[in-house]
């Protein structure tokens, strides 16, 4: 997916629908993805498309586990040698905290805010790097969110953080 060198985006989703998906807009609200994940809730897996309908990113969710955990794939499959890394969630907590960690488990990012609300940061070496906020573009579609990213993020980091969000308000929509 080209990300057409922006780093601000917004997501909306499809308020009805029964699967879990949307669009990744840029500013000029021209559609330049998608995200889907499957009918059944269990242990689901969602991808990030292009408008081709490629697969860019993949993430699955673990589920037999003590805490939320989604694995990161690179393109469509989860085979290993396309590994990118998993979002964890802190086992205890009084707010939901969450970090993503590469293959040798060291963390690359973490979340900063109220996850539920949709108004966080992410950092990277305690540096923000994206913003999220759903008021952030001052938008009027019910359902959309905005992400404001740095821009000096390498295009696999902005995929990746991208595909955080996602799974971090699906995350919010399994818990209301």
């Amino acid at each position: 997916m080209s990300l057409q060198i922006t780093r601000d985006f917004m997501l909306q989703e499809k308020m009805i629908s029964l699967k879990d998906k949307g669009k990744i807009m840029n500013l000029n609200k021209e559609v330049i993805g998608t995200f889907a994940g499957k009918l059944i809730k269990i242990g689901n897996t969602y991808r990030i498309r292009d408008l081709d309908e490629n697969p860019v990113l993949t993430v699955h969710e673990k589920v037999i586990s003590m805490r939320s955990t989604y694995k990161f794939y690179k393109g469509g499959e989860q085979d290993e040698d396309k590994y990118i890394g998993k979002l964890k969630r802190k086992l205890v907590s009084v707010k939901p905290s969450y970090w993503f960690e590469d293959p040798s488990e060291n963390k690359v990012f973490t979340m900063k805010g109220n996850i539920f609300t949709l108004k966080f940061k992410i950092l990277k070496n305690n540096k923000v790097v994206a913003e999220i906020h759903k008021k952030l573009f001052k938008s009027l579609i019910k359902g959309t969110y905005g992400i404001k990213m740095t821009p000096d993020l390498d295009d696999d980091s902005a995929m990746l953080i991208l595909g955080i969000v996602l799974m971090l308000h699906h995350e919010k929509e399994e818990n209301r």
